[in-house]
């Protein structure tokens, strides 16, 4: 089985020895974005651990990802490029085209939520098995049980799709909060990413309309308590949101007594 590397050239060079260089990813639509799109190499087996090694300190230091995913599949350099280059545009229902960052670690871990079933099996196509290192520095694989099934297909998201991918940004910052905080937050960027998703949809529907607030919201819930709106402060606090005063700055300076005194109300509740 023949491994690959996608490199993002622009968050950091490469320095791996015993790869070797098959080209940038270049959707045909989009020319202007040649520049920007990964870079696939065939990586040696010698060399995958060190790969492994360096994606794992640049990670440990904060660096943005520039060691994207190691793939395994047996086909042709050229079919492989083809494929991946159909992914960097996504059709949306406000655009034709977006430019879509699928291979960055930190969108890809959340796709595997975010896509339908037979998205990811068009995404993954001839690709046996995706490896990437998630937010947790944990390597998780992404396998594929048909690789040589059906067609490969341009994405298109749907409305749902498209507010979870631009929500991304608030969904990791909530989940590191949620982790730095909380020792029993899940570690896997699926299962908690799907949460707080959901979690943000439902503070938009009570109707917060700034994205702050819906952050704020959520670490109440997932921090305080799970039904921290129906406690009568926390609701009239998103009621007063409604009418235009920021749930942050209604809430953002209540003492930590009065949230352990709410947590405590509604865990009594709970029992009675």
């Amino acid at each position: 089985m023949t491994s690959w590397l996608l490199h993002d050239h622009l968050n950091g060079p490469l320095e791996c020895e015993g790869v070797e260089f098959v080209g940038a990813l270049r959707p045909r639509r989009r020319p202007d974005l040649h520049a920007l799109t990964p870079h696939l190499y065939r990586v040696n087996e010698s060399a995958i651990s060190h790969v492994r090694e360096r994606a794992e300190a640049m990670s440990r230091h904060g660096m943005p990802p520039a060691l994207c995913a190691l793939l395994r599949a047996d086909v042709d350099p050229v079919v492989l490029q083809e494929q991946l280059s159909r992914f960097c545009l996504a059709a949306t229902p406000t655009t034709r085209w977006m430019y879509c960052r699928f291979f960055d670690p930190r969108v890809m871990a959340h796709l595997r939520w975010i896509l339908m079933p037979e998205q990811r099996q068009s995404l993954l196509g001839k690709i046996r098995c995706w490896e990437l290192l998630n937010s947790s520095r944990h390597w998780i694989s992404i396998s594929n049980q048909a690789p040589e099934a059906g067609s490969v297909l341009r994405l298109s998201l749907d409305e749902d799709q498209l507010r979870h991918l631009e929500a991304l940004p608030t969904i990791r910052e909530c989940l590191t909060q949620w982790r730095d905080q909380d020792p029993q937050a899940p570690m896997d960027d699926a299962e908690a990413g799907r949460h707080i998703a959901e979690r943000l949809t439902h503070a938009r529907q009570r109707g917060l309309q700034d994205e702050r607030d819906r952050l704020a919201l959520v670490l109440h819930e997932l921090l305080v308590h799970p039904d921290i709106l129906q406690h009568p402060d926390v609701a009239h606090a998103v009621v007063m949101a409604k009418e235009g005063t920021s749930y942050r700055a209604v809430t953002s300076n209540w003492p930590q007594a009065r949230w352990e005194s709410i947590q405590e109300q509604l865990t009594n509740r709970e029992t009675t």
